[in-house]
C-alpha cells in the first residue's frame, strides 16, 4: 500500500461505500472507525428501505406542521425539544427557506435522481458479489387513510415519473390483495401506491459484507480508533490525529455523520447539519405462519414497517433533541402502538417483550440533500448529511464523491450536492 492513502473517517454506510468506490478507481484507502466494529451507530438498525419513492426532504409544509405540533410531545411522530431551539436557530432558518414549493420540488427531484442511481449501484454490487443481507426486491407499498392525501401523493408520484420513478396507484381492494395482512384495517384504507423498483435490506448486514469486499481489495479498516482532530497547514490537510497515533495525510474524507462538524471546529466553516434522533423496533417473526410480504409506509402516522428475514422492523419517529441519549417509555409505546395500528393480528401474536429497541442520530441537512465533495480546505472532502436517506443514497453518493475527488465526469449532476452551498 502507498504510504499516503486516502483517509476516510467513519465506518458506517457512507464511509464504507466511499472506500469501496475509491478502491474501484485504483486508490488506496485507510478507514478509521471509533467503535469496535463498523456500522454500529446510525447505520445499524435503520428502517431497512432502499426507497427512491421516499427520497424527499423533511421540510414540506406538512412536515413543518408536524414538527411544530410535536414540540414537547414525547408521543408525537416528530418531537422538538424546547431547550434545543437556540441551537437550531440558524439551521432552522435555512430549513424554512427551503420549504418553498419551488425549492422543495427541486430538492426532491435531485434526491430522486441520486436515489435511483444509488439503487442501481447497490443492485449491481449485490449481483457481482452475491451479497447476503436479507434483501427484498418486491417494492414498497404506501398506504393512505385519507382520500385527499392519497390523491395528492398519487399526483406527486406522477410528477416524479418524469424522473424515472415507477409506480401504480391502487384502490382499497387492490391494496389489500397485494398485502393480505392489511385486511384487518381495510375499512380504514383509502388507497395505496406500489413502487415496484424499491428494495429493502438489513443495512448492518450489507455493511459487514461490504467490509469484507474492501479488505479483499486491499483496503485497510482500523476499528477502535477515534479521530481527535485534523491538522491543517496553509489551508491544506496535513495529518489526522487519533487516540493512538498521528497519521500524515494529504486527502481526508469525513463520512462521520452527525459528528462531522466536531472535526471541523478548527476550520472557519460549519456544515448545516444537525442530528435528528430516530428509533426502530425489531421483532422476531420466526414463529408466525403469516408475515407481511413487503416493506410498507403508513403516511398517516409517518411509519415504516419492513420485513427483514425472520424479523419485522418498525421505524417511525424523529426527535430534534441534539445528542440526547435518553429513551422515554412513550417513544417505545409509540412504536408498538404503530405496529398494532397497521397489523393488529401480527401484534397480537408476537412476543412484544422480546423486541429489540435501537436509536441513532441521523445527520440532517437543512435542505434535505447530502453534502458531497470538496471543502474550502485542499484535500478535505465530505460525504454526510443524508438524513433519513442514508441507506438509499449511500452507493450513489460514494460514486459521485469518488469521481469528484479524481476530477472525473460524474454519472449524474453533482452541483445540487456541493459543499459550497453551505458557505
Amino acid at each position: 500500500m502507498k504510504e499516503n492513502p486516502i483517509i476516510i473517517i467513519g465506518g458506517g454506510l457512507q464511509g464504507l461505500a466511499t472506500a469501496n468506490a475509491l478502491l474501484d478507481r485504483g486508490e488506496q484507502v485507510l478507514l478509521l472507525e471509533r467503535n469496535s466494529e463498523v456500522a454500529k451507530e446510525t447505520s445499524f438498525a435503520n428502517a431497512g428501505m432502499l426507497a427512491p419513492s421516499h427520497a424527499h426532504p423533511w421540510n414540506s409544509m406538512s412536515d413543518i406542521w408536524n414538527i411544530i405540533s410535536g414540540i414537547g410531545k414525547k408521543d408525537s411522530p416528530m418531537l422538538l425539544k424546547v431547550t434545543e431551539l437556540p441551537s437550531l436557530f440558524f439551521w432552522g432558518l435555512r430549513f424554512l427557506r427551503n420549504s418553498s414549493k419551488a425549492k422543495y420540488l427541486s430538492n426532491t427531484d435531485n434526491l430522486c435522481k441520486l436515489a435511483q442511481h444509488s439503487l442501481d449501484l447497490t443492485k449491481k454490487l449485490r449481483e457481482d458479489y452475491d451479497l447476503k443481507y436479507d434483501h427484498s426486491s418486491l417494492g414498497t407499498l404506501k398506504i393512505f387513510r385519507d382520500e385527499s392525501k392519497f390523491e395528492k401523493a398519487s399526483k406527486e408520484a406522477e410528477r416524479l415519473s418524469d424522473q424515472g420513478l415507477t409506480f401504480k396507484s391502487l384502490g382499497r381492494e387492490e391494496t389489500v390483495n397485494l398485502e393480505p395482512l392489511l385486511g384487518d384495517i381495510s375499512n380504514q384504507i383509502s388507497g395505496g401506491i406500489i413502487f415496484p423498483n424499491d428494495e429493502a435490506g438489513d443495512a448492518y448486514k450489507f455493511c459487514k459484507e461490504l467490509e469484507k469486499i474492501i479488505r479483499e481489495k486491499g483496503g485497510r479498516i482500523h476499528v477502535n480508533t477515534e479521530v481527535k482532530r485534523i491538522h491543517f497547514n496553509k489551508k491544506k490537510v496535513n495529518s489526522v490525529v487519533t487516540d493512538r497515533v498521528e497519521i500524515k495525510a494529504s486527502r481526508v474524507v469525513l463520512s462521520s455523520g452527525s459528528w462531522t462538524n466536531n472535526l471541523l471546529k478548527n476550520t472557519k466553516f460549519n456544515l448545516s447539519v444537525k442530528p435528528v434522533k430516530g428509533y426502530s423496533l425489531t421483532l422476531d417473526t420466526s414463529m408466525l405462519n403469516d408475515v407481511p410480504r413487503m416493506p410498507l409506509i403508513d403516511e398517516s402516522i409517518h411509519t415504516a414497517i419492513t420485513p427483514l428475514g425472520y424479523s419485522l422492523r418498525v421505524a417511525g419517529t424523529a426527535e430534534f433533541v441534539g445528542f440526547n441519549e435518553e429513551i422515554h417509555q412513550k417513544r417505545i409505546d409509540y412504536l408498538y402502538r404503530t405496529l398494532e395500528n397497521v397489523y393488529p393480528s401480527i401484534c397480537a401474536n408476537l412476543d412484544l417483550d422480546q423486541g429489540s429497541l435501537w436509536y441513532g442520530f441521523r445527520p440532517m441537512s437543512a435542505d434535505g440533500k447530502p453534502y458531497i465533495g470538496a471543502t474550502k480546505i485542499e484535500g478535505l472532502f465530505v460525504n454526510t448529511g443524508h438524513g433519513h436517506l442514508g441507506w438509499t443514497l449511500a452507493m450513489g453518493s460514494a460514486d459521485l464523491l469518488a469521481d469528484m475527488m479524481l476530477n472525473k465526469e460524474t454519472k449524474i449532476g453533482s452541483e445540487p450536492f456541493l459543499v459550497s452551498r453551505s458557505f
